[in-house]
């Protein structure tokens, strides 16, 4: 009897042995979710623009810079010449400290504010 036990036991091993599946878990990752892209607005390009050209233009308010670039393109859509609009920030600059950042909010406006004028500016030099 002790041998049919040990016998009925050994197959019962056997047989739930045969019928089990073997499980791997398997680690998935999602890929991160990456953040839209907005692009930078004109006023946004237009004052990056500025602080990268000039020193003097972190000395300003934003609404300055923005009110500076205004005035350029104001100026040339009332039909004034580069040389006029240059002539007024040269009256205004106080050495080529003051003619740098003038130089950049007008190639700045131009570029971003304004770029239907780039064409005649860029004619113009």
């Amino acid at each position: 009897m002790k041998r049919l036990t040990l016998g009925f036991f050994a197959a019962a091993v056997l047989l739930a042995g045969c019928g089990k599946e073997t499980v791997r878990e398997v680690l998935v990752t999602t890929p991160p979710v990456e953040a839209p892209v907005t692009e930078a607005s004109k006023y946004d390009q237009y004052l990056n623009s500025l602080y990268d050209g000039s020193a003097q233009a972190r000395e300003w308010n934003e609404a300055k810079l923005l009110e500076l670039g205004s005035i350029v393109c104001d100026s040339f859509e009332a039909g004034a010449t580069l040389d006029s609009v240059i002539d007024v920030f040269a009256s205004q600059a106080d050495g080529s400290y003051d003619t740098e950042f003038y130089a950049s909010v007008m190639v700045g406006a131009v570029t971003f504010l304004c770029p239907e004028y780039e064409a005649y500016v860029n004619s113009q030099i």
